[in-house]
């Protein structure tokens, strides 16, 4: 459960910022690192991806494609108990806010992505 004086924006942007931090630094296993065992990610352009290890294949070949900069521009972030979701900008997807990610708190009581998805 939540903690009282946990301010999910903030919670949400750290999260992100290890993200984004991850797959800048071109470390596949570090991104994949980010999300729940059962986590999809859900592309425009690719059939959904299912759990860390494909999640990790799928970022390893953008990276190796030479993708990167990636930057997440936090626009609002929801908590219900221990599910959240934000929307957000994509730096490199020209700025348009969509909403992108679903975080779930952990045993540990760390945010992981279970959802990730753009168009």
């Amino acid at each position: 459960m939540a903690q009282p004086t946990e301010n999910i924006r903030d919670v949400l942007q750290k999260a992100n910022d290890g993200w984004n931090s991850a797959f800048n630094s071109g470390n596949a296993d570090a991104v994949a690192a980010h999300y729940t065992p059962d986590a999809v990610v859900l592309p425009s352009t690719h059939a959904f991806i299912r759990g860390t290890s494909a999640i990790k294949d799928f970022w390893k070949e953008l990276i190796s494609a030479g993708v990167g900069n990636h930057g997440i521009e936090l626009v609002d972030a929801v908590a219900a108990g221990d599910i959240a979701y934000a929307t957000g900008k994509w730096s490199t997807e020209g700025g348009e806010t969509q909403r992108y990610e679903g975080f779930r708190r952990e045993t540990d009581g760390s945010w992981r992505v279970c959802l990730h998805t753009w168009n």
